[in-house]
């Protein structure tokens, strides 16, 4: 390494720009707390060598002497004093930014220092004594300081100089050539290995700050770090939250388009079954209606040819009435069916005795259950049982209930009636002894346009309206129809009405 290259990396150079004006500010807090405590050192000192050399005259100094080194140390000391009372006058401050006051009072202490011992080493020589004890006082004191390297040459080279002029100038005690050059390289000696220490100094303190900051860097690096890690902790949590959220919300898009499925599946079941409706609709249409129209045309027109006798008249005009009260009566059912599903039909509850109103439909078919052999039984256990209904739907629902019955039923055998009360409702039971409903059937009795196994006993027409017209009137006037049966055993169809 060069002397160039030390000088370099032993002063403020090597530290960072932006890191300057830290560096300076904590090299004046710390020359400043070093020269008040070389005050502190140099007003003991002097006061201690004023008590030795002048109130004890331990060195036996002549008067002459002894007073022109009492001016000069008292001159001293009080500069000294005065310099560490603006030393001590003011608060450090190691936060401020730029401390103009402690740097002017140091530049100007040196100064005067310098100055003043260069005065004293003056005096000295005037009184034949030995300058440089008193050289070594303030080059020690300049090595003490943080000063940078060219600072601290420069000052040796200053001190070193002004000490040589002043030694020169004077005459050695007894013509001594060698007094002058002790003096000369003791000095000199000195000088150097001030400025030395004073670099090696300054160098190791410039260290210190370069490995100080960088640990700082490095510990605000890995801050930095540690708090974009944690920002990045954050957003990747906020970005899991955010993703839940999507996912929640496409397993609810995902829920709603299955529960849409299942609505579109379960339309598209009620479609097929209305086209089914449609098509059974259409076969009846087209077989219940045709079939009887074309036989009432074709009697109509054995009536127009005017061939046939009183008693044939009667017959023809008979079978066409027949036919068209069966034309009328799948009408009816198939506007009847229409409104329910609409609900279109208003009902209307009113407080109704039960007992006559099934005796009146009981008596309505005794001529048709007659002409099968059919004994049509009534049982009631009091004469009165009053429910809260409509009038016409329970006519409607006991007119299809005993047709059905009648119709289903073999020649020769019963049809029981039965009307009893249970908990708060009446029950009405019509019972055949047909040959039953089989498990199949029961699951479709009630449907529109249901075409069941049995067959009518007297080859009476069904249109497979009857029963799903009477669900669906029971279920109106709030009540309840079902069917209790075994193959061979006949069927019982029960229905609950609210009572009074």
């Amino acid at each position: 390494m060069t002397f160039q290259n030390f000088l370099l990396k032993s002063s403020v150079e090597s530290i960072p720009k932006h890191y300057h004006a830290e560096f300076w500010r904590e090299n004046l807090i710390t020359n400043v707390r070093r020269i008040r405590s070389l005050l502190v050192f140099a007003v003991v000192g002097l006061c201690f060598l004023l008590y030795i050399v002048h109130r004890r005259n331990i060195f036996n100094l002549p008067d002459d002497a002894r007073f022109a080194i009492l001016t000069m140390q008292i001159l001293v000391l009080v500069v000294i004093s005065t310099f560490a009372l603006l030393f001590f006058a003011r608060p450090i401050n190691p936060d401020a930014d730029n401390n103009f006051y402690f740097s002017v009072l140091t530049r100007l202490f040196a100064v005067i220092v310098i100055v003043t011992v260069q005065a004293f080493v003056y005096t000295l020589l005037k009184t034949n004594g030995h300058p440089v004890f008193f050289f070594q006082i303030i080059v020690s004191w300049s090595a003490a300081l943080l000063i940078t390297p060219r600072t601290a040459i420069l000052l040796g080279f200053v001190m070193f100089g002004t000490f040589a002029a002043i030694t020169i100038q004077f005459t050695p005690p007894q013509e001594n050539t060698r007094f002058v050059l002790e003096s000369i390289v003791s000095s000199a000696a000195i000088t150097f290995i001030s400025v030395l220490s004073s670099t090696i100094l300054f160098r190791n303190a410039v260290k210190s700050f370069c490995q100080r900051k960088a640990v700082e860097e490095e510990r605000n690096r890995v801050a930095e770090l540690n708090e974009e890690l944690r920002a990045a902790n954050l957003e990747a949590e906020v970005m899991n939250q955010e993703l839940k959220s999507r996912q929640e919300v496409l397993e609810e898009q995902a829920m709603e388009i299955e529960i849409i499925n299942t609505e579109l599946h379960e339309k598209n079941e009620i479609l097929v079954e209305l086209n089914d409706e449609k098509n059974e609709f259409l076969g009846i249409v087209s077989h219940d209606l045709k079939n009887p129209i074309t036989a009432v045309r074709g009697l109509g027109e054995l009536l127009q040819s005017e061939f046939l006798n009183p008693i044939q008249v009667a017959t023809v005009t008979e079978q066409i009435i027949q036919t068209s009260d069966r034309m009328l009566g799948l009408v009816k059912n198939l506007l009847d069916i229409n409104q329910l599903e609409l609900g279109a039909r208003d009902f209307q509850s009113v407080q109704l005795d039960i007992i006559p109103l099934a005796t009146k439909i009981i008596a309505q078919y005794q001529a048709q259950a007659t002409l099968k052999n059919i004994a049509l039984i009534f049982d009631t256990e009091v004469p009165h049982y009053f429910v809260t209904t409509d009038e016409q739907a329970v006519v409607q629902i006991l007119d299809n209930l005993l047709s059905n019955a009648i119709k289903y039923s073999p020649l020769g055998k019963n049809v029981n009636v039965r009307v009893k009360p249970f908990q708060k409702t009446v029950r009405i039971e019509i019972q055949d002894e047909g040959e039953g409903i089989s498990e199949g059937d029961k699951k479709k009795l009630f449907g529109k346009f249901t075409r069941l196994s049995a067959q009518p006993t007297g080859g009476e027409h069904s249109t497979g309206l009857g029963l799903s017209i009477v669900k669906k009137m029971v279920e109106a006037i709030d009540g309840r129809v079902w069917c209790e049966s075994e193959i061979g055993k006949g069927a019982t169809f029960i229905v609950e009405l609210p009572a009074t």
